[in-house]
């Protein structure tokens, strides 16, 4: 009696740790929702900025339209995650170059990077700015300067300063065509 208690006790076990173990397997490791096509004026690959999306299930976009005036002069595109914000890229305009003293950002320990003009980059942001003159062409442009930045949620604790200059590159890149600077 003893033993067939042993190997009762024994089949129970081995099927509670099966049911255990294979439980586990097949749970699916969570992952970033997919960015759509388009995002956040269409100024950045999403490739690149699909790994820096933190994971979540449901990613929902929260754009102004790319356009300064007199009353306007800062535009914003969040990405959130799960009601978390997890991408911020905006811009802003500036008259003069007051915004770019280095101490405003000695917190975060920032580089140098060759990116627009005193472009910076951090663990989890980076910023730069570039002078721009409308084309006969382009609509009102108010200030003499643009402040291109972007903020990241979903890394917090990584480094991102490899990454972060070709986003900067990408956004100023975006930002020169968009608003026709001479």
């Amino acid at each position: 009696m003893n033993s067939i208690s042993r190997v009762a006790t024994a089949v129970a076990l081995s099927a509670v740790l099966t049911a255990t173990t294979s439980g586990c397997s097949q749970e699916e490791k969570k992952s970033a929702p997919k960015l759509p096509a388009n995002f956040c004026w269409n100024a950045f690959s999403s490739k690149d900025v699909q790994r820096l999306i933190p994971v979540g299930d449901n990613l929902r976009e929260d754009s102004d339209p790319f356009r300064f005036s007199e009353r306007k002069r800062f535009v914003s595109c969040l990405l959130y995650v799960d009601g978390n914000y997890g991408f911020h890229a905006w811009a802003k305009m500036e008259d003069d170059e007051t915004f770019t003293e280095r101490s405003t950002y000695e917190a975060a320990a920032p580089d140098p990077i060759p990116v627009g003009r005193k472009g910076l980059v951090w663990n989890t942001g980076g910023t730069t700015h570039i002078a721009c003159r409308p084309t006969e062409n382009a609509d009102l442009f108010p200030g003499k300067y643009l402040r291109l930045s972007i903020d990241l949620s979903g890394t917090l604790g990584q480094n991102e300063r490899k990454t972060l200059p070709g986003l900067l590159k990408q956004f100023t890149a975006f930002a020169e065509k968009h608003l026709t600077c001479a």
